[in-house]
């Protein structure tokens, strides 16, 4: 049995845990993230604590699962408390964000329009001058992928730093070539 997958998870008041169907279901003040459990591990509710167990005639690599599990566990319950946050920034002359009907889209990086649209569970905002785009979600895995195909987009560039990035990332410009 993992070390990790052992360790229980408290659930503050509001927050409930149940498995069904193979799905890790979390619902809290922030909303209700679902997550894919692997076949043979268990959730038991006791109080405020939840606890996953995995079957003893798993093998070694479904076993490993256990703690994968626990973990998500524990970042779902985080996520649907307290939330999770992403911030990226954009640099460059005439560049911004822009939010359209459900959709981030960016201005002066393309030639063309090109909207981005937003998941259902991520909620976004500008900043006052349209260079910081907030994003907020309680599901951590969707968050993180949607902030980081946003990124891929329109990533900066290596010689002057344009495009974007997350805030306080730094990025390592490439020298230029140097006169003979």
């Amino acid at each position: 049995m993992s070390r990790i997958g052992k360790q229980p998870v408290e659930l503050p008041q509001g927050v409930t845990a149940a498995l069904k169907e193979g799905q890790l279901v979390v619902k809290g003040p922030k909303g209700e993230v679902k997550q894919h459990v692997p076949a043979g591990v268990t959730l038991a509710v006791e109080g405020r604590t939840a606890r996953l167990s995995a079957a003893d005639d798993l093998g070694r690599r479904q076993k490993a699962y256990h703690g994968l599990a626990r973990a998500l566990l524990a970042g779902m319950v985080k996520g649907v408390t307290e939330g999770y946050e992403r911030k990226l920034q954009i640099q460059g002359v005439g560049y911004s964000f822009r939010l359209v009907e459900g959709a981030v889209g960016f201005k002066g990086v393309f030639s063309f329009d090109r909207p981005f649209p937003l998941p259902p569970v991520v909620k976004a905002e500008l900043s006052d001058k349209d260079t910081v785009l907030t994003l907020r979600s309680a599901d951590k895995i969707v968050l993180g992928r949607f902030s980081a195909d946003l990124r891929r987009l329109a990533a900066a560039d290596r010689y002057k730093g344009k495009g974007v990035r997350f805030l306080g990332e730094q990025i390592t410009l490439k020298a230029r070539k140097g006169a003979k």
